[in-house]
C-alpha cells in the first residue's frame, strides 16, 4: 500500500484510480466516526460522502503539512458538527442497561458499540467526539486539538470530563 503523501500526489497530477484508492482507504474509517457521533446510519452514508466530495474539492491545493489522515478527519468533524447544529436531534438507541455488569473493566464496557453509541448521544457533542477520535481511531491528543480546532488542554479537560461522566452513567446504570 503506498503511503498518502504518495497517492496524494498522483491524484494531483490527475490520478482517478490514486483517488478511488485514498477514498478506498478511508471510507469505513469517516464512514463509523460520524456513525457513532449520533448520525443515523442513512445521515452517516451522506455526511461520508459529503466529507469525501470536500476532500477532493481541496486535494488539489492540499499541501502536506502533517498528518493526512488527521486533516480528512477534520473535515469529517466539521461537517458533522454542522449538520447536528444544523439539525439539532440526536439518535437514540434502546438498549438494555441491566445486562451491563459495574465489575466488567471498564474499557470493556467501552468495546460495546451500541452502549457506547447510546451513551455518546447524551455527552456534548464536542466531548463525545473527543472520545472517539482518542478512543476508536487512535489520534494523538495533539492531533485531536488540531482536528477539533482546540488547545491541548482543552482536548485532555474533554477526555477527563467525558470519561468521568460515562463511568458515572455506568456505574449508575441510566
Amino acid at each position: 500500500m503506498r503511503e498518502d503523501g504518495i497517492v496524494i500526489k498522483a491524484i494531483q497530477h490527475g490520478d482517478e484510480e490514486a483517488m478511488e484508492e485514498l477514498v478506498y482507504r478511508y471510507y469505513d474509517e469517516i464512514f463509523y466516526y460520524i456513525y457513532r457521533l449520533g448520525s443515523s446510519y442513512e445521515e452517516a452514508k451522506d455526511l461520508t460522502q459529503e466529507v469525501f466530495i470536500a476532500m477532493m474539492k481541496a486535494l488539489p491545493k492540499y499541501k502536506e503539512q502533517g498528518n493526512f489522515k488527521a486533516w480528512l478527519y477534520k473535515i469529517a468533524h466539521n461537517r458533522s458538527l454542522n449538520h447536528f447544529r444544523q439539525n439539532k436531534k440526536q439518535i437514540y438507541l434502546e438498549v438494555d442497561l441491566e445486562r451491563l455488569k459495574v465489575d466488567v473493566d471498564f474499557s470493556e464496557q467501552l468495546t460495546n458499540q451500541v452502549l457506547m453509541k447510546e451513551l455518546l448521544n447524551t455527552l456534548p457533542k464536542m466531548q463525545s467526539s473527543t472520545l472517539l477520535l482518542k478512543y476508536y481511531h487512535g489520534f494523538t491528543i495533539p492531533e485531536i486539538a488540531r482536528i477539533t480546532g482546540s488547545t491541548v488542554p482543552a482536548v485532555k479537560s474533554r477526555l477527563f470530563q467525558g470519561l468521568q461522566k460515562l463511568k458515572k452513567m455506568v456505574m449508575e446504570g441510566n
